[in-house]
């Protein structure tokens, strides 16, 4: 059956209430008690002076005993209570969260799960709970993530079909979503070019301008983009999608602007997606037009296991190149990429790419074949982490005339990025990127190295 919106009203109450089954967030394995009491606690002294009469363990199993009962109220005033001197803070954190939920307070929720998670990210059932409030929060490109996550460390087979459920609810509510990030960009080279100021063409010696030698400097770089993926039947959707960026560096010389653009139908079926986009996009380098492109893609989307995802993405582009008609021709790109689950908080993936572009002049012609392996970790403190190295061999086809040589490239780049995730100033969170790229070539004049770092802030609405 399909999941339209009358369908989710039915259906995930019931998801939840499979889901929810309480139990202390420290102990996966640990059972909630056996038989839930007739009325209220089932103690005679008033719950406002349980603090005084009991100790913080016995208040504890008192709210548990509210909490199944419906009592959320008092049960919540209780564990505030004897929060700060509670054997187990984890355990009376996560029933907040639970009774947040209950109250219908999933921002709430979201937040107290996100900070159990901070101090201890190998837990998977408080994982399992955060990636359900922020479902009904209606966060799901974030809780689709944590259920992912939560795959990897293998739950029971009636957990893993209900997630499978969440995650197919997920595909077909979702309509509208955007991001927003600004950072700031030291860079060493800028222009990507060669530190050598001298260079042979033709057989001739000439001394490099300037501007085409290797050049640092720190820029801004401000990117932001939009979905917009209404239903169109019960397993079809328009997938549209607009995204911009731009690096602001001192003289404009180098200034980099690029718009994207996307639209097409999707499918989704349990655990696989296909879906079909006209793509383009416009670029402008130092305020002059650059390049533009027009072409389209298809997409596939498949979840073979609990802990293995994979993807592929065919497309094609006919690129114009404003400046330089030599480089006009198609563009035709392949890019595959195998995720594996290694637990509730990391995942490997690797990645394959192929493009071939077709450049008017045969010798710019050139076929790129890409390698890269990705390790991504949740750590204690808010930090995620995300580690991806790439080997990249470029050969093109025929001499290029003012060198006398064929070209042929071969680039190392790894990419690190850090999120501080516990740090939020109305929805931003701090990030920093860094990239290393070095790219040595059989002419000397394409030889280069770059370091660049982004520090800033994004969130996703």
């Amino acid at each position: 059956m399909g999941w339209s919106g009358h369908s989710l009203a039915h259906i995930v109450p019931a998801l939840i209430a499979v889901l929810l089954a309480p139990a202390p967030a420290h102990g996966e394995d640990a059972a909630p008690p056996e038989t839930p009491p007739a009325a209220g606690a089932g103690v005679s002294v008033p719950l406002d002076r349980l603090p005084e009469v009991m100790t913080p363990a016995e208040v504890v199993e008192v709210a548990k005993r509210l909490i199944l009962a419906g009592q959320n109220d008092p049960a919540r005033r209780l564990l505030e209570r004897v929060l700060p001197q509670a054997p187990d803070p984890v355990d009376v954190r996560f029933l907040l969260g639970t009774i947040a939920v209950a109250e219908k307070r999933h921002g709430d929720a979201v937040k107290i799960y996100r900070d159990i998670l901070t101090e201890k990210p190998g837990l998977t059932r408080v994982r399992l709970e955060l990636a359900r409030a922020l479902f009904l929060n209606e966060e799901d490109e974030a809780a689709e993530h944590h259920f992912h996550l939560v795959l990897a460390a293998q739950p029971p087979g009636p957990v893993a079909d209900n997630i499978n459920k969440f995650l197919d609810g997920i595909r077909a509510r979702k309509a509208f979503r955007y991001t927003f990030g600004v950072s700031v960009a030291p860079d060493t080279n800028i222009n990507v070019a060669p530190e050598d100021e001298r260079v042979d063409l033709f057989g001739l010696p000439f001394i490099l301008d300037e501007d085409a030698r290797k050049k640092s400097g720190v820029g801004m770089v401000v990117s932001g983009g939009a979905e917009y993926s209404p239903n169109l039947g019960t397993r079809a959707k328009l997938e549209s999608n607009v995204f911009v960026r731009h690096s602001e560096y001192k003289g404009s010389m180098f200034d980099d602007t690029l718009v994207s653009a996307g639209i097409g139908p999707s499918f989704r079926w349990p655990r696989t997606t296909i879906s079909m986009q006209a793509t383009g996009y416009y670029r402008w380098y130092g305020h002059a037009a650059y390049n533009r492109s027009i072409g389209g893609q298809i997409n596939w989307e498949q979840d073979i296991a609990r802990r293995w995802r994979i993807s592929a993405t065919v497309g094609y582009q006919h690129v114009d190149y404003l400046l330089n008609d030599q480089l006009d021709g198609p563009l035709y790109s392949f890019v595959g990429a195998v995720t594996y689950g290694l637990s509730s908080r990391s995942y490997l993936r690797g990645v394959f790419a192929v493009n071939y572009e077709r450049a008017d002049s045969v010798s710019l012609r050139n076929t790129e074949w890409r390698y890269g392996l990705g390790y991504y970790r949740e750590f204690g403190w808010g930090i995620i982490a995300y580690l991806q190295p790439e080997i990249t061999f470029n050969p093109y086809k025929g001499i290029q005339p003012a060198f006398n040589r064929r070209r042929n490239d071969t680039e190392f780049r790894v990419g690190l990025s850090l999120i501080k995730r516990d740090i939020n100033v109305w929805g931003f969170s701090p990030e920093l990127r860094y990239t290393f790229v070095k790219n040595h070539s059989s002419i000397d004049f394409y030889d280069y190295d770059r370091h660049r770092v982004e520090i800033g802030v994004s969130r996703r609405f």
